[in-house]
């Protein structure tokens, strides 16, 4: 006997490689948990792959399970503040519109970011895989 069933799948988060991305944040809100999240779009990569998709973050403070992970979640959001230059953090929507570089070093479908200050040393970053294949071959 079988049993109709349908099920279509909703968005999947993209597997991200080592290395450096540009993302442009698009929206930051509080979380079901109480926690503050961002949704940024890559605009730009170290192989010009992934650019155009989403990557969702959550900041785990209140929802964390231990005290370690809570102050893993705290620095992860301080990274984040200290490379827009943003000091005192009192409306999530200062982080909207705004552009800042990620290292993953851990490939994945929510790989950890690391946020980067601007001033920091990061190398070129590709729009296209052409744009990098391009560079590669002269």
């Amino acid at each position: 006997m079988s049993t109709a069933f349908t099920r279509t799948r909703g968005y999947q988060q993209p597997y991200f490689d080592v290395g450096h991305y540009q993302f442009h944040i698009e929206g930051a809100s509080i979380n079901g948990a109480g926690d503050p999240a961002i949704n940024m779009q890559c605009i730009a990569s170290f192989d010009g792959r992934r650019v155009g998709v989403y990557y969702f973050r959550n900041f785990h403070l209140l929802a964390a399970t231990t005290p370690k992970s809570r102050a893993l979640w705290e620095r992860k959001l301080d990274m984040l503040l200290d490379a827009l230059g943003i000091k005192n953090l009192t409306d999530l929507g200062e982080l909207v519109g705004r552009t800042v570089t990620v290292e993953f070093t851990k490939a994945g479908l929510e790989p950890l970011p690391n946020f980067l200050k601007p001033q920091a040393e990061h190398p070129t970053l590709f729009t296209s895989p052409l744009d990098a294949t391009q560079l590669i071959a002269a």
